[in-house]
């Protein structure tokens, strides 16, 4: 009898944890919870979990395996060659894919009204059936009504945070019209993992959870992301000389670094960005010589150059100095150091939070953040891939901080190749466990830090940010953080960004990338030498006209048809001879006498000759310019038959004006022997005596 019941007993125990295994249940809830749940980036992923994107890409870009070679490794024709798996009818199949998972992010740069269906499970009737451009509206489902999870930028990228999940397969169809760009961030689950199902119209639970996400990634941006309600806190101020390193703490146990904040101590004018990119901040664990931390501590806190304040999720700059909530686990002991490579003191402030570590060490990643600089070229084939990241062993990656140097501004046709319209043109990719062929290939690299078109404005939200610009001419400073869609990996990650112009250009990157890694895995990222820290940038001096009107600095006040923008890069040929390399472009529609309206200051009162430097070119046309409603030049042509853009400066005519502010008009003259765009450097104003 014993030996039946104890049969029973094992055959139970057995049963029980295979079903255990078998099955796994993830609600709704938790998914969305995923997209504020810093801890649970530092657990090692489990078989099964993945990551990657469908995107618009340039569909000649390819891997022969046989030939063990890249095809048109370089083609940068992202949404404009066929972007879609395959046509069905009419249709283009964006993704197609086998669950359990989730679409976690939603990107375009150009949503139209041409709609996108969200087929989940084999269902025949779509989940989501709504214009693209619906798919970044708070209004448009339920599920979508929360701004900080489903936004524009004030660059021009539109996001959908909100997670679609799926059980058995999720396939997404775009009809004719629905836009030229996308990009659908997904996550798998392992196998056994039974995911509650997605709904535009969420419980009341459901509500309360996408609330909760939408406030912390909102107006509780800044604050501690975890509870700290058990965790020590220690502080120190160090004073630290040139060519000191310093240990600022030791913290020993089993336990986890919850946060971590640094105030900078004054500075003397015109030593700050010396001073963040010069002080550096290492991070060691468990008695590990090699750093798995080690940055600059600006760059590491996402800015560079000097102190830039803005606020994301993990990262940001306050009135109130640096925070990191990045967790950050370890097994026996963590020592946090700061060195000074400057040549004049600094003072700094530091506060860190721990806790205790639930868990067994060995199931936690150890947190790696390390800047660097042109490290591992790759070979000539893949040009023109920059190495971010190239590590071995189990762990995720959580994203990186990018600083650019682009003095010129763009374009770079003599080197960039199809990438020559701007610095901003290259793609991530993200090669995981060893494929040849990455599993997320971008469409351009404004487009991964979630804004588009080369648009050189300031913008935070939870999960990237643009947080210092010259106008893309000169330094550039961005991040992006990637929580619920972190890249798990197994044995291996490589992460690449398409670099079309070289240094030399010049054109230069430095980067923070941020892992975690299991204690056993390989990081190959040096320190870098103290002396290619700082000024390191080949300088250049953009060629500028003084005592002008730049053109790219006006207004747009009206336009009646066509397209038109003040932040257009002339050809490089040029440089020498258009100002400041920018122009205001005005493709005026052909179909009727369309007029463009600007405004622009000028104080002071008097009669003027007006000059302009205005390029023509193969599709300039032909139009009447006016100042404050007087005509200063009939039928003004912007046509040249030459194969590059020229530079020609022209007088306008005779205006007066008082001071304040003006009103510059060109109205399109119909000729079908001429094209139909206006390009204008600068505007002159002679006195006349």
């Amino acid at each position: 009898m014993k030996k039946v019941s104890y049969f029973i007993l094992s055959t139970f125990l057995i049963l029980l944890a295979f079903a255990c295994q078998v099955e796994k249940r993830i609600s709704y809830n938790e998914v969305v919870n995923r997209m504020t749940d810093l801890q649970r980036l530092s657990k090692l992923p489990a078989e099964g979990e993945k990551s990657g994107m469908f995107s618009s890409y340039d569909r000649r870009s390819k891997y022969d395996e046989d030939a063990n070679e890249y095809i048109h490794w370089a083609a940068n024709d992202d949404g404009l060659t066929p972007q879609y798996i395959r046509k069905e009818g009419e249709d283009m199949v964006l993704v197609e894919m086998e669950g359990p998972g989730a679409i976690v992010r939603v990107w375009s740069a150009s949503p139209a009204r041409g709609h996108i269906k969200v087929y989940i499970d084999g269902n025949e009737e779509p989940a989501i059936d709504l214009p693209f451009i619906d798919y970044f509206k708070t209004s448009s489902l339920p599920v979508f009504d929360y701004p900080n999870l489903v936004y524009e930028t004030n660059a021009r990228g539109f996001n959908n945070y909100v997670p679609i999940t799926f059980q058995k397969s999720v396939k997404i169809i775009g009809e004719p019209g629905w836009g030229q760009y996308y990009q659908f961030n997904y996550i798998t689950f392992p196998k056994e993992t039974v995911v509650e199902d997605f709904s535009t119209a969420p419980s009341s639970e459901t509500e309360k959870a996408l609330q909760r996400v939408n406030d912390i990634l909102g107006s509780e941006m800044g604050k501690p992301v975890a509870d700290e309600t058990n965790a020590d806190l220690e502080t120190t101020k160090l004073t630290i000389n040139p060519g000191e390193l310093k240990n600022a703490f030791k913290i020993e146990g089993k336990r986890a670094i919850t946060s971590l904040k640094i105030k900078m101590g004054p500075l003397v004018s015109g030593q700050e960005a010396e001073a963040y990119r010069k002080t550096i901040l290492t991070m060691n664990w468990d008695g590990n010589p090699e750093p798995a931390v080690w940055s600059p501590i600006g760059d590491f806190f996402g800015s560079a150059p000097g102190f830039n304040k803005y606020k994301t999720l993990p990262m940001g700059m306050t009135d109130d100095g640096m925070y990191s909530y990045w967790y950050m686990p370890f097994g026996k002991m963590a020592e946090l150091s700061i060195e000074n490579t400057a040549d004049f003191p600094v003072e700094l402030e530091l506060e860190v939070t721990h806790e205790k570590l639930k868990g067994n060490p060995a199931d936690f990643g150890r947190f790696h953040a390390k800047w660097h600089r042109d490290i591992m070229p790759v070979e000539e084939s893949r040009w023109p891939d920059w190495t971010v990241l190239k590590t071995q062993g189990k762990g995720r990656f959580v994203g990186m901080f990018l600083s650019v140097w682009n003095p010129k501004g763009g374009s770079c046709r003599e080197f960039g190749g199809e990438g020559q319209h701007w610095w901003g043109e290259g793609d991530e990719k993200f090669h995981v466990d060893g494929e040849k062929f990455p599993s997320t290939f971008g469409t351009g690299t404004e487009d991964y830090f979630g804004y588009a078109w080369c648009i050189p404005n300031l913008f935070e939200h939870a999960y990237h940010s643009q947080n210092y610009t010259e106008q893309n001419m000169g330094y550039q400073s961005l991040n992006r953080w990637q929580i619920i869609d972190n890249v798990p990996f197994q044995e291996s990650f490589e992460a690449y960004m398409e670099k079309y112009f070289p240094n030399h250009w010049p054109t230069q990157y430095a980067t923070v990338a941020y892992w975690y890694l299991d204690k056993d895995g390989i990081d190959p990222i040096e320190p870098t030498p103290a002396n290619e820290l700082f000024g390191y940038e080949t300088a250049y001096e953009v060629f500028r006209v003084q005592d002008v009107v730049e053109a790219e600095s006006m207004k747009i006040v009206s336009n009646t048809g066509g397209w038109v923008t003040t932040d257009a890069f002339s050809h490089e040929k040029l440089y020498n001879e258009v100002s400041g390399h920018q122009v205001m472009f005005w493709f005026s529609k052909k179909d009727g006498d369309n007029v463009l309206e600007a405004s622009f200051d000028f104080n002071q009162s008097g009669t003027y000759e007006v000059y302009a430097n205005i390029l023509l070119s193969r599709q300039g046309g032909k139009f009447d310019v006016a100042v404050n409603d007087k005509k200063v030049s009939s039928g003004l042509v912007f046509f040249s038959d030459e194969e590059l853009p020229v530079a020609k400066y022209v007088r306008l005519g005779t205006v007066t004006m008082k001071e304040g502010k003006q009103k510059l008009s060109f109205k399109g003259i119909e000729d079908s022997s001429v094209g139909n765009r206006m390009a204008l450097d600068y505007l002159k104003f002679e006195p006349i005596k």
